[in-house]
């Protein structure tokens, strides 16, 4: 298999996490990244051994050695930079939301048609093998016809008052946060598991902290007290194509939760729960038998399972689904493989959700998911 070159757009947590997989993976390449900041830029350089860096995005995407984009930018920045990518000729990995509003997700969907290009959005938690596993489950039939999904995202990190993030401010991250950061997380793993687009919503949200202090640039100062519009909790009744029903709440706000996602497929046959906590095992109910804790091993797992797990044993964790997401998407470029991964299609379609339940919780009606 030959190399594959990537260049990174922006290096800030998620753009290392991005960074550090790829390099797992033995045949891709950090072959550039985009840093605002030149010293900040050369010092990562140094250090991952990284061949170059440019200040400006579209240097980048004029680099005839650059076969792939990631890009790790805050979300409103998106819709500019992986618009660009694509028509410069390059294939692109959008961080989660893919953009801000639907009129710009329609958008890149439409740019991504006419090239032709692979796109992905890094909705990561489907690159588990449980989780792989567990479509092939609903696949083959082996939950019975599916009823209903329910779970949950709910973190702790934004709880207090001094807590603050970029994702806070609305004019960076956009008008939802709770919902688009991590509710999108969840709603594709609802629409994944399923197979079935989401067609209606009735969604609650709130902002219980209506000021954060953000912090003095200068590291000298108490900082300053600001005003919050983006929502720390959100919760919302779904009905999906086809009569399937679900229930979840999201939260940022919540204590002692850190990545406290968990999914539930209720069937007529069968249930199956799978939890970010235990990533590696999946509890399947049955009411007329023993209900299952199944525990990963390559072994035992279904065709979907065995297609993203690498080893001969032991756990997956989170840095192990972020690998197996990257490479789904850069066999997709170089062999032509079955992708796995949501590409902006996929994107655009939790963008509308999210959209769609902050007018909801706007109006406190349910919304009809446009089509």
């Amino acid at each position: 298999m030959r190399r594959i070159r990537a260049g990174i757009v922006g290096v800030g947590k998620i753009g290392l996490v991005h960074l550090e997989a790829l390099r797992r993976l033995g045949y891709a390449e950090a072959a550039a990244v985009v840093v605002r900041d030149e010293a900040r830029a050369k010092a990562l350089c140094e250090f991952y051994g990284i061949p170059k860096y440019y200040l400006d995005y579209r240097d980048l995407l004029a680099d005839p050695g650059i076969e792939v984009v990631h890009d790790c930018t805050p979300n409103r920045e998106h819709f500019r930079i992986n618009g660009d990518a694509l028509r410069a000729g390059k294939p692109v990995l959008s961080e989660k939301p893919l953009t801000v509003d639907s009129r710009e997700s329609a958008e890149l969907v439409e740019v991504a048609e006419a090239t032709g290009l692979r796109t992905g959005v890094n909705f990561v938690y489907r690159h588990y093998a449980v989780v792989q596993h567990l479509r092939g489950m609903i696949e083959e039939g082996r939950l019975g016809v599916v009823r209903a999904v329910h779970g949950e995202y709910l973190q702790d990190w934004l709880l207090k008052e001094t807590d603050f993030d970029w994702r806070v401010r609305s004019e960076i991250g956009g008008p939802s946060r709770a919902l688009a950061d991590i509710g999108s997380h969840w709603l594709d793993l609802a629409i994944f598991l399923t197979g079935c687009p989401i067609r209606e919503i009735s969604a609650d949200t709130a902002t219980f902290l209506p000021f954060r202090v953000e912090p003095d640039p200068s590291g000298k100062g108490e900082g300053r007290r600001v005003p919050v519009d983006t929502e720390d909790y959100g919760a919302a009744l779904l009905r999906f194509e086809g009569g399937v029903r679900g229930v979840f709440a999201v939260s940022q706000v919540s204590p002692g939760r850190k990545i406290g996602l968990s999914i539930q497929v209720d069937g007529s046959l069968a249930s199956a729960r799978w939890c970010q906590d235990s990533p590696d095992r999946l509890w399947i109910g049955r009411r007329d038998g023993p209900n299952e804790d199944f525990v990963l091993h390559p072994s035992l797992l279904n065709r979907r399972g065995k297609s993203v797990h690498s080893y001969t044993g032991g756990p997956e964790r989170w840095p192990d689904a972020q690998k197996n997401m990257i490479d789904s998407f850069y066999r997709t470029i170089l062999d032509g493989v079955e992708p796995l991964y949501a590409d902006f299609k996929a994107g655009h379609s939790v963008v509308r959700v999210v959209e769609s339940a902050l007018e909801s919780g706007r109006t406190g009606c349910r919304v009809t998911v446009a089509g």
